[in-house]
Formats: C-alpha cells, structure tokens, sequence
C-alpha cells in the first residue's frame, strides 16, 4: 500500500512539474514584438528601437538592436500590452574628431543622422495586443 501511495505522490509531483513548466509560473504578461525598419525605402543596417509605454500604459520599457532592416524582442525582455511611444536611432561617423581620454587617439565623433520625428521629437507609435503577433514596420524618411 505504501508503495501505492508513494507512486500516486510521485504521479501528482511529476503532473504539478509539467504543468508548470509548459504554462510557466502564472507568466508575467509581457509580450514578444519584432518588425521591420526602412530607411528612404532601404533597410535600416544598424540601430537601436525603443518601445516606451505612453500614459495609462504599464512598463517596462523595451529595446532591441536592429540588424539589417529587422529587429526582435523576446517576450522575457518585452513590453506589456498597450500603447507605445517608438524611437529609432542609428548612428554613422562624422568628420568631426575628439580625443579619446582612454587611448589618447584622435576619434571620429558619431553623428545620429535618422530624423528627430523618430527618435527625440518621435511621433511613432505602436500598440502591443495580449497573445497576439505583434509586428510592426518603420518606414523613415531622411527628409
């Protein structure tokens, strides 16, 4: 009998493991985002895309690179449902050069060349739905 009751203790523990582990924890609502961004109708090669959450909207904020025109966000580091400010940034070198403190080299100083509507003055937006696909494409102009 006790090896009865020790095998039906295990069955329970092993069917409370798999539970948790395929519908996690209670989960913490956070959503997975990914897109694509084009600059003058070519994609962005390298920034940084920032989903800041407007009022009424539930942090955290999130961020990803973006590569090649793409970019993606997994849901652990991802935003929750709601609406969202966007700012892209990318930067190239100028021709402007500093001295590097740490390796007293003259260094070309980055120039943020993506408009400010896009990054400090944004006017993108984006809303981030509960369990659904949340994929979004940036079309920046330069002018």
């Amino acid at each position: 009998m006790n090896k009865i009751l020790s095998y039906n203790t295990f069955l329970l523990t092993l069917a409370i493991c798999l539970t948790v582990t395929f519908y996690g924890c209670g989960g913490d609502g956070r959503e997975a985002i990914e897109g694509k961004v084009t600059f003058d109708g070519q994609p962005l090669a390298d920034g940084q895309i920032s989903f800041l959450p407007m009022p009424g909207t539930k942090g955290p904020t999130a961020g990803a690179a973006i590569k090649n025109g793409e970019f993606q966000i997994a849901s652990e580091g991802g935003t929750f449902a709601g609406k969202f400010r966007v700012e892209i940034t990318a930067t190239r070198p100028s021709n402007r050069k500093v001295m590097d403190p740490e390796s007293g080299t003259m260094i070309n100083v980055p120039q943020q060349f993506i408009p400010a509507i896009y990054n400090q003055q944004t006017q993108l937006t984006a809303e981030v739905i509960s369990g659904e696909k949340n994929s979004f494409t940036f079309e920046l102009k330069s002018r």
